[in-house]
């Protein structure tokens, strides 16, 4: 009971987080909201395009050794998103903007900032166990999705975009929402040896995230439907990483 308390106190405290506004050096209505999280977006994103392909070779590089040794690993995974989260927390979410100044999308900084703290607790006292172990089929359906985020293939005018080359360039790494699918999906892939407030934490902020974007269809200027399909990962994998303990009756750790 008191476990199960705690983790609501935890869920709360990220629900609560929606409700912090933005902030910006120049005033404006609150209808602008949408608008000022999206020229924050359009301004960091493309800022740190550089550092995305040796993200991208290090994930997989991870992965393999994940693949291969397992626990002798765990810690520098957890470490490697943990900085990624923090990364995602304060750099995308804080950015000198064309018409608003310095502005700070205070709640999505606040949720991220949150799941960062959580992977650096599993670093200090790991619960998950990496061993991939044989799955009943059904459980492998978020591979494809992970690799759709991992690909996030865009291209410049926001339209489809597949060429091999994303599989290097593309928003992977510098991006909550085209990042945070995979790590999800990972965790998934070891259940129930896995730190279940974790994998919650992570979910939950994934969803709200995730359903934010599904509102910035009719919020945000030049959002379209191609982008909403790519964050069809985001929003499935997190519904499924919270749902997935009760699907399987378990929880081994929490």
């Amino acid at each position: 009971m008191k476990e199960r308390r705690k983790n609501l106190l935890i869920h709360l405290l990220i629900v609560l987080c929606i409700l912090l506004p933005p902030v910006a050096s120049v005033s404006f209505p609150p209808q602008d909201t949408p608008i000022v999280i999206q020229e924050v977006i359009l301004t960091t994103i493309p800022a740190y395009d550089w550092l995305s392909p040796a993200l991208h070779v290090s994930t997989v590089f991870l992965i393999i050794l994940l693949y291969r040794y397992g626990q002798r690993v765990g810690r520098v995974f957890g470490a490697y998103f943990g900085i990624l989260f923090l990364f995602f927390a304060f750099v995308q979410n804080i950015a000198v903007t064309e018409h608003y100044g310095l502005a700070v999308v205070t709640g999505n900084l606040a949720m991220i900032l949150i799941v960062s703290l959580f992977w650096m607790w599993e670093v200090i006292r790991p619960q998950n166990v990496y061993t991939f172990q044989r799955l009943p089929t059904w459980r492998y359906w978020v591979v494809p999705f992970a690799f759709l985020a991992f690909w996030f293939p865009v291209g410049a005018d926001l339209g489809p975009d597949f060429s091999p080359l994303l599989l290097l360039t593309s928003s992977y790494g510098v991006a909550f929402c085209a990042t945070t699918p995979v790590v999800i999906a990972i965790l998934t892939l070891i259940y129930p040896r896995v730190n279940t407030r974790l994998l919650t934490v992570t979910s939950l902020v994934g969803l709200i995230i995730g359903l934010a974007n599904v509102m910035s269809l009719f919020t945000m200027p030049g959002y379209n439907l191609w982008i909403l399909f790519l964050h069809t990962p985001l929003i499935f994998i997190s519904i499924y990483g919270l749902v997935l303990p009760i699907l399987l009756k378990t929880n081994i750790t929490t």
